[in-house]
């Protein structure tokens, strides 16, 4: 299955462990990700962002990653709607269309029997 982010949610940033987060976050908006691994791979890379930033400023309140589809950075503890860091979606990509001119194709993700 084919994923894509359409926009990072931010917030204001708490700190500059934040604010570095965010920044490296915003590179992933508009982001067409190929496939399942490939989501799990990235998530697995903003964990490993987040606990390089923990390590980093040790006397800030611990960030911690949850989800799968829907991805979300807060302060360690009970999250609340007002402390989240970032969230976004792994949306996944239902069509594809492409120029061919044979004639224009429009690929349902669902319907591998169409040439691409």
């Amino acid at each position: 299955m084919m994923y894509y982010i359409d926009m990072p949610q931010t917030y204001k940033p708490a700190n500059r462990k934040c604010a570095e987060i965010q920044e490296y976050i915003e590179r992933f908006n508009h982001c067409l990700i190929a496939s399942d691994l490939s989501r799990d791979a990235l998530i697995e890379e903003i964990r490993h962002k987040v606990d390089e930033l923990n390590k980093a400023y040790p006397r800030t309140k611990k960030l911690v990653v949850n989800g799968i589809s829907h991805i979300m950075c807060y302060p360690e503890g009970k999250a609340c709607e007002y402390q989240y860091v970032f969230l976004f979606d792994f949306k996944q990509v239902m069509s594809t269309y492409q120029f061919s001119e044979k004639g224009n194709v429009l690929k349902s993700m669902n319907d591998d029997r169409l040439p691409f």
